[in-house]
């Protein structure tokens, strides 16, 4: 029952609705057999990242006294069992889709995956030769009996390990315990396996290890073995989701308490009683510490199983070339007539790449500032900033050091860098520069020219063809004065309280007045509204949690406003409360492509206005780091944005509707017709591509004709 003077979904259990829009993406047999198999590594993905991220926040806030949880609305007990059991059905359907559903179809399509199967025989012999020949010089088996092997650790952090119970041949009444790494660093995790009877035949490389143990323990008969993980680090950062005030009452009784973080284990089901009390007192842990995943562990490995053929897949896509891109002209001149929006990953990210590889060699540009968040080290923007800098360009780079990359790897790129003359400066902690923003100043013949970039998602992401964001490229004064603004504000590197006097009129950041900016627009359409206007928001986002922003949309919904909310991942705003959110709808949409894209639309009497964000509605975002919401200007963008929203909106394959308790309801038989977003954004960009085309050449004819003439 939904309590009424709360009406906010809470964000944990939103989570693992997302999780089961994956589970539903998976078991949907219109989706490709290999993408389905995706679907099921990206919910065993979140799944894990839910146990990082989430639970030991639950947990904390069991640690504190109870009139903090009243008033935070949290009752952990109670939670952590709804938590739980939700998880532990989510498991079973997600073995049950891949067991009955998934694998057969991939056996149908000529594709065998060993999944609690014996080897046949001719791969039996292949094992023991893969195991052999090439696993055994990578494995390192340690028996945990052994006085030195008390002196390390059993586990290293985010690997793969069996544990093996097993007796000695000439004293069999005593059962001992050792360790194996499963080098999937070295193999990747599933081995493929000789063809036999027409199929391609793979296997996990656990299980080609666990067939060939008797290899290496000779001497002992192994009795059995399981899988077991460790993660190397769980997220706790309470002041990323309640006020200071707040945060520093519940750390200084966590503290009173001695509260400590543990490190959740994860292990094979079926592990006898005996080797997991052998684990709990070996790693001094508490037998709750282990969570059991089921007959494997870490399936989101099945995100990389192997591309064996395009059947299986969906088609690639072509990205379109954008009308930015045309040879023996400039990139800075063309954004000169006009800013240039790319909608991606239909469009090509070449013209992203060309924006800054022309900063980096043109002698007219003087300087380059950029946002990079995170970034990989084979990014394409690290060796254009380092070829600006040995062009004697000034350099400055915001930076968070990429935690998915080891220290060393960290140390080698920031090193090459700054080597090159690139000034790099880290994120403050707390102060974490989430926005996607570039520019560029260049010597013109009337003075400097600045060039900015705008986008939803980050650099580090934007050659991937798995994501979906939009990109601006800009000239427009307002705001890349205000985009200058803001970087000399970051080099600062102080807190945004010292200068909330910085006038940011066109771009809204966080901190500073983007919260306020968007409540001045959605209290415009409510005023609209009440004087008998159109009145409309649409909001697409991949989270929406802040309770300010949320609230403010009910008192839009119970003034007439129409509200539809587009989420990809969760969303404490509860749709369809009689009395507070009726006229509100939230829809969450999945498809193949990640959604990253923040989109925000008000009706404004008609003079309709559209804003591209880095900002999702949360906590963390609007009040702990630093993002920006920008406007899309040029009447022709707009209407372009407007499509694709439309296009969103009127998904009828691939969006839910979130319904009071988010169940995910599908719209396949509510009568509309089929459309699927993305398919259809494609088909767009495909559109305007051919438009410009045509433009041009009527271009060229106008000018061959006035050649003629003269």
């Amino acid at each position: 029952m939904i309590d009424a003077s709360y009406p906010y979904f809470d964000v944990n259990l939103s989570w693992l609705s997302n999780n089961y829009r994956l589970l539903l993406e998976a078991q949907d047999d219109s989706v490709p057999v290999r993408e389905r198999l995706q679907f099921l590594g990206h919910y065993a993905y979140q799944t894990n990242e839910f146990f990082r991220v989430r639970i030991p926040t639950i947990m904390a806030m069991g640690e504190v006294t109870s009139d903090i949880r009243s008033k935070l609305n949290i009752y952990p007990q109670s939670l952590i069992e709804h938590v739980r059991e939700t998880i532990e059905n989510q498991q079973i359907e997600f073995y049950n889709i891949l067991s009955n559903k998934v694998l057969p179809e991939l056996y149908e399509q000529g594709v065998h995956l060993y999944f609690q199967e014996s080897f046949a025989a001719e791969h039996q012999s292949y094992s023991r030769y893969f195991f052999i020949e090439k696993l055994f010089r990578y494995l390192q088996p340690i028996l945990l009996e052994s006085k030195r092997s008390a002196k390390f650790a059993v586990f290293e952090p985010k690997k793969l390990y069996l544990v093996i119970r097993l007796q000695r041949l000439l004293q069999p009444d005593e059962d001992l315990y050792a360790t194996v790494n499963i080098p999937t660093d070295s193999f990747g995790r599933f081995i493929e396996l000789p063809e036999l009877d027409g199929k391609r035949h793979y296997a996990f490389v656990d299980d080609i290890i666990k067939e060939n143990l008797n290899i290496l323990f000779p001497g002992y008969e192994v009795l059995d073995s399981y899988a077991f993980r460790m993660e190397s680090e769980v997220e706790f950062n309470i002041e990323d989701e309640y006020p200071l005030p707040m945060a520093q009452r519940i750390l200084k009784q966590l503290e009173k308490r001695n509260f400590a973080l543990s490190l959740p284990y994860f292990t094979e089901t079926g592990v006898p009683i005996n080797m997991r009390n052998y684990m709990v007192t070996r790693l001094s842990l508490a037998p709750d510490e282990f969570n059991d995943s089921g007959p494997y562990i870490f399936l989101q490995d099945l995100m990389t199983f192997p591309f064996v053929s395009k059947k299986l897949t969906y088609p690639d896509i072509r990205p379109i070339q954008s009308d930015l891109y045309r040879d023996q002209v400039s990139v800075f001149d063309y954004i000169q007539q006009g800013d240039r929006l790319l909608h991606l990953p239909y469009h090509s990210y070449e013209p992203i790449i060309r924006f800054f590889n022309e900063a980096a060699v043109d002698p007219q540009v003087k300087e380059i500032q950029v946002s990079l968040y995170k970034i990989s080290p084979n990014s394409f923007i690290l060796n254009s900033l380092i070829s600006a800098a040995r062009n004697g360009k000034r350099v400055l780079t915001y930076v968070e050091l990429n935690t998915k990359l080891d220290i060393q790897e960290n140390i080698h790129w920031s090193r090459k860098m700054r080597d090159a003359g690139v000034k790099i400066i880290l994120n403050a902690p707390g102060l974490k520069v989430h926005a996607k923003i570039a520019l560029v100043k260049r010597r013109g013949q009337k003075g400097w020219e600045r060039y900015g970039f705008l986008g939803t998602g980050g650099f580090y992401k934007l050659t991937s063809r798995e994501i979906v964001d939009h990109a601006l490229l800009t000239c427009n004064r307002e705001i890349t004065n205000e985009l200058e603004l803001l970087f000399g504000y970051l080099a600062t590197q102080e807190e945004p309280k010292k200068y909330k006097y910085l006038p940011f009129n066109t771009l809204s950041v966080t901190q500073f007045n983007l919260q306020k900016r968007l409540i001045e627009l959605i209290d415009r359409e409510i005023v609209n509204s009440n004087a008998g206007l159109r009145a409309f928001v649409t909001i697409k986002i991949n989270q929406i949690q802040d309770h300010i922003l949320i609230d403010k949309l009910y008192e839009a919904g119970q003034a007439g406003v129409s509200v539809h909310v587009i989420v990809s991942e969760s969303s404490c705003l509860i749709a369809g409360l009689p009395s507070i959110s009726d006229n509100i709808t939230v829809y969450r949409h999945i498809d193949r492509f990640v959604e990253n894209t923040r989109i925000f639309h008000f009706c404004n009497r008609g003079e309709e206005e559209i804003f591209l964000s880095s900002c999702d509605w949360t906590f963390r975002n609007l009040h702990r780091r630093i993002d920006i919401c920008f406007p899309i200007l040029e009447d022709n963008l707009k209407s372009q944005l407007k499509l694709v929203l439309r296009n969103y909106q009127n998904d009828t394959q691939k969006a839910v509707k979130l319904d009071l308790y988010q169940n995910n309801l599908s719209l396949k038989e509510d009568g509309r017709p089929k459309l699927r977003a993305q398919d259809a954004n494609y088909r767009l960009v495909e559109k305007w591509k051919k438009v410009a085309l045509n433009r041009i050449k009527d271009e060229f004819d106008t000018e061959d004709r006035k050649d003629v003439a003269d």
